[in-house]
């Protein structure tokens, strides 16, 4: 998903009063460690982090998308019923940058968070 093609990405209003919607749809961005240029570590994404989203065929989460700034890194595609909208991605960055977290929701559309991470 190209945040450039997306025409409505929803993002919390206030992360430390989110509303029951944004607590599902949120997804959260956990780093592992102290980054360094070119050494892998861990990025956690985690979609409902603070309250359960539901996980059947009438309501849940496609995908998880991640971002350095604009450019693509990685996505994991979800079946629902079988997964958690819960992804583990290693990665090597060269420079620091914001990290960027999309989801799709297939009923309330596509939601982001962002955080710096520096190198």
């Amino acid at each position: 998903m190209s945040p450039h093609h997306v025409s409505s990405i929803h993002v919390a209003k206030d992360m430390a009063n989110m509303s029951d919607l944004e607590k599902k749809h949120v997804p959260m961005i956990h780093v592992g460690g102290t980054p360094k240029t070119g050494e892998a570590f861990e990025v956690t994404v985690w979609v409902g982090e603070q309250m359960a989203h539901p996980n059947e065929a009438e309501h849940h989460i496609e995908f998880i998308d991640l971002y350095l700034d604009d450019m693509f890194i990685a996505r994991c595609d979800l079946t629902w019923g079988y997964t958690d909208p819960k992804a583990c991605f290693t990665v090597r960055l060269d420079h620091s940058g914001t990290l960027r977290a999309y989801e799709r929701c297939n009923i309330h559309g596509d939601w982001a968070y962002s955080m710096e991470v520096t190198i």
